[in-house]
């Protein structure tokens, strides 16, 4: 069988010509060595983003394809991982170079007979257009290997949008493809495989990627490859690890508790559905119950008012009480005289009393 890679030893892998005549170039900076092996397939953080789009969400590069492969046993053991990119300079995908007719991964599965696993952690989709034919490619391979089965994660898809004049192509292509299930799946790379790609295929990862959740903006671009990927294919991914959404907490009004079903010492845990976060109380704090506010029926209102006497020491003397030269300075005493008229009921009474004897005598 001739082959038509070229393999030398790197000081951590291997870094493999996949064409002999491949060479160092001005155009194409990972010429000639497109395939690397063991921990030569590691990149730096910023190739990682600029490729994938993690975590700030997609970038599109076009010119760029960045693929992590791992070849495992029927057992599971990883035999071999490595990287494939694309070469600019000859406009060969990466997908091409992995999957060629005798190429390196065609060699390496012929002499370890125990391969049964290839795992894809790509950029992009693979596409079916002029001069490239990837998914053909690798459809030619599925048919040559039966015992293969090929899970492909990807991050962005590939020229499937109808304003492109090859979309039709890709999404027959990927169709095509995914008409292998149940021994190919097309999956979105979503939470725990970012984590995964981190730890096995990039240098120097920051511990808040490793450790944190993935960002809102990537979450939503991986549910969307989810939706479209089952739009193209007809067939739902068959690993998706997408968190849902957060509901808005709804709040309710608040309810009277028991003081024997409180717990001073506990913190309120978030529950399913709506709930209520109960107030935290220390030991050292009195739970002490606001009374509430008591009504009074409205006869109460239409009860008599009660009249208050109040008694006042008032001065006998009203100047002894104040001094009104103090207050005002051109201010001169004044003798009130108060004259007061009393009726004399008695008077009157005579008066009536005569003209009743005087009619008597006349009479």
């Amino acid at each position: 069988m001739e082959y038509f890679f070229q393999e030398f030893s790197g000081y951590h892998g291997t870094l493999i010509k996949p064409y002999y005549w491949l060479y160092h170039n001005q155009y194409c900076l990972k010429c000639p060595y497109h395939i690397r092996t063991g921990e030569e397939s590691r990149v730096t953080y910023g190739e990682f983003y600029e490729a994938f789009g993690f975590p700030y969400g997609p970038t599109m590069p076009e010119n760029k394809q960045l693929i992590f492969y791992e070849v495992k046993a029927f057992s599971g053991e990883v035999l071999q991982k490595g990287q494939v990119t694309n070469c600019v300079s000859s406009n060969i995908h990466a997908e091409s170079m992995l999957f060629e007719e005798h190429g390196y991964v065609d060699s390496f599965l012929y002499h370890h007979e125990s391969i049964g696993y290839i795992t894809l952690y790509t950029n992009y989709t693979p596409c079916n257009e002029y001069a490239h034919c990837c998914t053909s490619k690798m459809h030619d391979f599925l048919i040559k290997h039966p015992q293969i089965r090929l899970d492909i994660y990807f991050s962005q898809l590939y020229h499937v949008n109808e304003d492109n004049f090859s979309s039709v192509w890709n999404r027959e292509a990927l169709k095509s493809l995914a008409g292998f299930w149940p021994r190919v799946t097309l999956n979105p790379i979503s939470n725990g495989i970012w984590q995964t790609i981190l730890y096995n295929f990039v240098k120097e990862a920051p511990a808040t990627s490793l450790y944190q959740p993935v960002l809102p903006i990537r979450a939503s671009t991986d549910s969307y490859n989810a939706h479209m990927i089952h739009v193209i294919t007809g067939i739902k991914p068959y690993f998706v690890d997408v968190p849902p959404e957060p509901k808005p907490k709804i709040i309710s009004r608040r309810q009277d508790i028991p003081m024997g079903m409180m717990n001073y010492s506990s913190i309120p845990q978030a529950q399913h559905g709506n709930y209520q976060y109960l107030p935290f109380l220390t030991p050292r704090m009195p739970f002490m119950p606001i009374p509430a506010p008591e009504f009074h029926a409205q006869k109460d209102f239409e009860s008599k008012p009660k009249h208050v006497v109040r008694h006042l020491k008032m001065p006998t003397d009203i100047n002894e009480g104040m001094d009104l030269g103090n207050v005002l300075p051109n201010a001169r005493k004044i003798n009130e005289v108060v004259i007061t008229e009393k009726v004399v009921r008695e008077k009157e009474r005579e008066k009536k009393g005569n003209r009743k004897k005087k009619k008597r005598d006349r009479s």
